[in-house]
């Protein structure tokens, strides 16, 4: 599935990094030390929060418009991040057969060694 949330990034001082929160799902959020950084893992974990929901059957919440999403703090804006689970899926399936390449390419290595 396909699917676009707001997500709302938050530059913190303190730490120097951006704090990115999705308002439409309780503990999803990451964080970046650059803002391309924290858009990279504001997209893994909309893809991921969404594709374990989807695995595990779990209820997929609503997304917000951006214009109804208030902020608080200067600091912050908020943006839509995109999400395409069955690509993410294939990423996943793909990153296995890699890790098991890389772990019978080992095998073999230490046996020759």
């Amino acid at each position: 599935m396909k699917y676009v949330y707001p997500a709302v990034f938050t530059w913190y001082e303190p730490e120097q990094v951006y704090i990115v929160t999705f308002p439409d799902a309780d503990n999803w959020f990451t964080d970046g030390y650059s803002l391309n950084e924290a858009i990279e893992y504001a997209t893994d974990v909309l893809n991921l929060m969404l594709w374990d929901a989807e695995e595990c059957g779990d209820p997929i919440p609503k997304a917000s418009k951006l214009e109804d999403i208030k902020l608080d703090d200067k600091n912050s804006f908020v943006q839509y991040i995109y999400a395409d689970t069955e690509l993410y899926k294939e990423l996943l399936q793909l990153r296995k057969i890699l890790d098991m390449k890389k772990r019978n390419k080992a095998k073999k290595f230490s046996k020759t060694a």
